[in-house]
């Protein structure tokens, strides 16, 4: 009996001491679980946090690879349409104008205060992203024309004060490269769209002439040749205006002269002289379209001058013509 109670007392240390060895892990086993939980999620808001830092976008530039492969892809199929071949610095390669070789030309000093664009002196700057200080930002250049011919054209696309313009240059020789703005609109359009994402409307001569034979009969101006215009006078080298709202003392009528439909204006008691003659279209300044007055005057509707909605585009421009003026007269044409 007496090992049976020994034995008994035996099991029951036993037995206390794997219950006491128990209890004493299971909060360690919490503990585990617990600093687990905290790690897992400490880990999971740290990795959303690197994710979404990754994920931010980067700053967008006015100039980069993707608007350069687009003017790339741009210009062949508008060359193709041209029947014309330009080599250009979207393809990186290096437009040649008679000697000027460009982006370098733009480093080396060689136009530096040579560059005119109308009666203006400007300064060129070659730009990577078109994000620097300067008013005259050039991303892109491009040289070619005609196989057969003998002058090659340049074309600039241009950032001024961040706003998207084509100049072009047929420069062949002298001191100065003479840079205006590219009559194109597909040119203009196209290099404006990929730089601001929405292409512009075309605007037409036609919607500046509409009812012109109308309003002439009836003595008034048509809408699109009222209010002040600015032009440089040869005569006086300065800058004059001229207000149109009102007929008195004119009588204007719709004519045909020089392949052209003019307004044509005579004095209301005038029998004799010729008179003078008024055609308003589009042009683009500054890479936008703005309507340009064509004076004239003369038996043979001889072109005066061009002029502006704006004092400072007439002084920007002067006395430029777009080709598409009608012919000067001998005298006008022996001016300085």
């Amino acid at each position: 009996m007496k090992k049976v109670w020994v034995g008994l007392l035996l099991g029951s240390l036993l037995l206390a001491g794997c219950s006491m060895s128990s209890k004493s892990s299971a909060p360690k086993t919490k503990q585990q679980a617990t600093s687990t939980k905290v790690t897992s999620k400490q880990t999971t808001n740290q990795s959303a946090t690197t994710s979404s830092e990754s994920s931010s976008p980067a700053k967008a530039t006015l100039w980069n690879t993707g608007k350069k492969a687009a003017l790339s892809t741009f210009m062949a199929a508008w060359q193709r349409e041209m029947g014309q071949t330009y080599v250009g610095t979207y393809d990186d390669k290096v437009p040649d104008h008679l000697g000027f070789r460009f982006p370098e030309t733009f480093s080396d000093s060689s136009l530096a205060s040579r560059i005119k664009w109308g009666s203006q002196s400007v300064d060129l700057k070659w730009s990577k992203d078109g994000e620097d200080s300067s008013a005259f930002q050039v991303v892109a250049v491009a040289t070619g024309g005609k196989a057969d011919a003998q002058y090659p054209i340049t074309y600039f696309f241009c950032l001024h004060n961040r706003r998207p313009v084509v100049f072009v240059t047929q420069t062949t020789n002298g001191n100065d490269l003479i840079i205006h703005d590219t009559q194109n609109s597909a040119l203009q359009a196209g290099f404006a769209k990929i730089i601001t994402g929405s292409r512009p409307t075309t605007l037409t001569d036609s919607s500046l002439n509409v009812n012109m034979s109308r309003d002439a009969k009836a003595n008034q101006w048509p809408q699109g040749y009222q209010g002040t215009w600015y032009y440089y006078n040869k005569y006086d080298h300065k800058i004059n205006s001229m207000t149109q709202n009102d007929t008195d003392g004119l009588k204007l009528s719709y004519v045909a002269a020089e392949g052209q439909k003019w307004i044509h204006i005579m004095g209301a008691e005038q029998t004799a002289g010729a008179g003078n003659f008024e055609y308003v279209r589009y042009h683009y300044f500054d890479g936008r379209q703005i309507p340009v007055l064509m004076n004239a005057s003369g038996a043979g509707a001889w072109f005066d001058n061009n002029a502006y909605p704006s004092a400072a585009a007439a002084n920007q421009m002067r006395d430029w013509q777009y080709g598409d003026e009608s012919k000067t007269s001998p005298a006008a044409d022996s001016l300085d």
